[in-house]
């Protein structure tokens, strides 16, 4: 499920050890893409025709059966993401042309400050996200070509540093996570919310998912961090997501200051991994609150 001999462990620790600035990873070998790429199905980047068809893949198979969450994407939300976040989408379809898998890359600001990009030059960075497989079609080699085909179209065309993000246990070695952190959620919202107010001071971010067993959408919150913020800061921003939302879970990073007696309660182990980029000094540091 990740990129084979790309997650430089070493070289991490190395760049770590000698107190490095961010950088890419250049000493990689430019990708290209093979004649013989996937036997079972065609690749291809997705076009707006397509939506429709990659939210029905992900609404049944994104999330295993057993999950206390279902993911709840809309073609309309997938079309959305082509303007709102430069969204790279590929699509796997099998000899009849149905669509068995599929895999995006978002366009994010960088997760640590750095002097890669700016005025004239490529936005290096994005996020790879919404990776999934037809149950029918996994073991067939299908992951690992949308893999390497969006390795080689985003690196074509300048965005060659991405962030992955993986739910649960950490990957095997020699996969090394740069930032591992452990979410937190509670129940917020208030029934007579239907949408929040542009100047409540929330920057939220849909999951696309919703728990089981209530219907309440996932939402991920920007939350307060650093030494400055004090309890009165807390108390305002819990009643905020108490009072400016509608009725939903919402989700915080271990670095972010909450109030216990609120309800949170611990979530899932978060890891974010370096693709074709070296954190150097800032290897384990918590990261951009846009990515996590």
């Amino acid at each position: 499920m990740f990129w084979k001999g790309k997650s430089l462990a070493f070289k991490q620790i190395q760049s770590y050890m000698a107190n490095k600035e961010l950088s890419l990873a250049t000493d990689l070998v430019t990708p290209e893409l093979s004649s013989t790429l996937n036997p079972h199905c065609k690749i291809s980047a997705a076009s707006v025709n397509d939506v429709d068809a990659i939210a029905a893949l992900l609404n049944a198979w994104f999330e295993p059966p057993n999950a206390r969450v279902a993911t709840d994407v809309t073609g309309k939300w997938i079309r959305s993401t082509y303007l709102a976040h430069a969204a790279l989408w590929l699509v796997a379809r099998d000899p009849k042309g149905t669509i068995r898998g599929c895999i995006s890359s978002f366009r994010i600001q960088a997760p640590y400050p750095n002097s890669l990009g700016g005025c004239g030059v490529m936005h290096p960075w994005g996020v790879v996200d919404w990776f999934c497989v037809h149950p029918l079609w996994r073991n067939k080699g299908v992951g690992t070509a949308l893999l390497e085909a969006l390795d080689v179209i985003t690196f074509r065309i300048g965005r060659k540093a991405h962030v992955f993000i993986k739910e649960g246990l950490p990957l095997m070695p020699p996969q090394m996570p740069v930032y591992t952190t452990v979410l937190k959620c509670r129940r917020a919202g208030k029934a007579s919310v239907t949408e929040l107010r542009e100047d409540a001071g929330l920057v939220l971010y849909d999951y696309q998912m919703t728990e089981k067993d209530t219907g309440l959408p996932l939402i991920r919150i920007e939350g307060l961090r650093g030494p400055t913020i004090g309890p009165h800061h807390v108390r305002r921003w819990e009643d905020a997501l108490d009072e400016e939302l509608p009725p939903c879970i919402v989700f915080v990073s271990g670095p972010d200051h909450i109030d216990a007696s609120r309800g949170w309660k611990t979530d899932s182990l978060i890891s974010m991994y370096a693709f074709r980029w070296i954190a150097g000094k800032w290897l384990g540091s918590v990261p951009s609150q846009e990515i996590l």
